[in-house]
């Protein structure tokens, strides 16, 4: 069932006249609703401009793309970071980079569309993977392994035990779009666990617009790896994402907003861990804030008792039986959490 709104929900929306509770989306650190955050993208917007439709390869640049990079690399533990559009591009400019007689290329079970060349394809499970990955080392080719940072079949949240399993001479190109903010120290992400699994070189893509509220993309990794990325006819050819947002993330970096975030999300989803734990209707992986389960039946009760999730199939998915995602935001109130706890407890 879709919904047409006029404005980015908070943990509150109308429909109508009717007050319901939302649980779902991607706004994992509340971002896209707080207020100083607002008003500092509104101000840069007035400052800056709306939109820089220039390579960055041109002759003029903007000091704030640089600037940022430099605070989202040091925040993530990265030797260099760079910022694309979307994390869409991130992803994509990867796939172009490692495309080549050089690499062979595999793709892990829960591996995003934006990872996937034409004609690629994921392996049916972490064994076939694992198999596959183990015999092309023993080739002169460097086996790349994409691959999602979260997501599983069994429960959400970070997959780093399927990813210890993996030959090490492998290059690991992740994709940390829903753990980037929410996974790692101080939310930072999942740079400094993956680094930690010692493979030959880890790349990290990801959306900015999930946690950190904004639309632009992020490539971490290497200087080396990234300093060829920015000289591709890729990068070259795009425009970058629009200045206002990217001067807004370094402002969040620097004042700590994203940190304070992370710290009541964790206090929230502690304290929803709390008041379900009990129960067996849903899948989770503490502390990561989302939350599966598979019974439709569910999801019309929630509904009918004025709360909404994410609930819909990708086309791609189509006649499968998709997971439902409730999912706890920085924004939710402990008010908002004992409602959805008390009806989930009801049903």
């Amino acid at each position: 069932m879709k919904i047409s709104l006029e404005r980015i929900p908070g943990p509150e929306l109308h429909i109508g006249d009717t007050a319901y509770l939302y649980f779902g989306g991607t706004s994992y650190l509340g971002m896209q609703t707080d207020l100083r955050f607002r008003e500092k993208l509104a101000g840069f917007t007035i400052e800056i401009g709306t939109h820089w439709g220039a390579s960055r390869a041109g002759n003029l640049v903007l000091s704030v793309y640089d600037k940022t990079e430099s605070a989202l690399a040091k925040w993530v533990g990265s030797e260099a970071c760079l910022t694309l559009s979307s994390g869409f591009m991130a992803a994509r400019i990867l796939v172009e980079y490692f495309t080549n007689p050089e690499y062979s290329c595999f793709f892990s079970p829960n591996c995003h569309e934006a990872l996937l060349p034409p004609g690629g394809r994921r392996t049916a499970d972490w064994s076939e993977l694992y198999a596959e990955v183990r015999k092309e080392s023993l080739k002169n080719r460097t086996p790349v392994v994409f691959t999602d940072t979260v997501g599983g079949e069994e429960k959400p949240g970070p997959i780093l035990e399927r990813l210890k399993a993996l030959p090490r001479e492998c290059i690991l190109v992740a994709d940390d779009s829903h753990g980037i903010g929410i996974c790692g120290s101080h939310g930072s992400g999942s740079w400094e666990a993956l680094q930690a699994l010692r493979f030959k070189e880890v790349i990290l893509c990801s959306s900015l617009g999930k946690a950190l509220g904004i639309t632009a993309g992020m490539v971490a990794g290497p200087a080396r790896i990234l300093d060829q990325l920015r000289e591709t006819p890729f990068f070259e050819g795009a425009s970058p994402a629009p200045p206002a947002g990217v001067a807004t993330i370094g402002v969040s970096l620097r004042e700590g907003w994203y940190e304070q975030q992370y710290k009541r999300l964790l206090q929230n989803t502690d304290y929803f861990h709390a008041l379900t734990g009990h129960l067996q209707l849903l899948k989770s992986q503490p502390p990561y804030p989302v939350f599966y389960f598979t019974n439709p039946k569910l999801a019309q009760y929630l509904r009918e008792n004025r709360i909404l999730i994410t609930d819909f199939e990708y086309a791609a998915e189509a006649g499968s039986s998709s997971p439902k995602r409730i999912v706890i935001t920085s924004a939710h109130q402990n008010a908002h959490l004992e409602r959805l706890a008390q009806v989930l407890e009801q049903f």
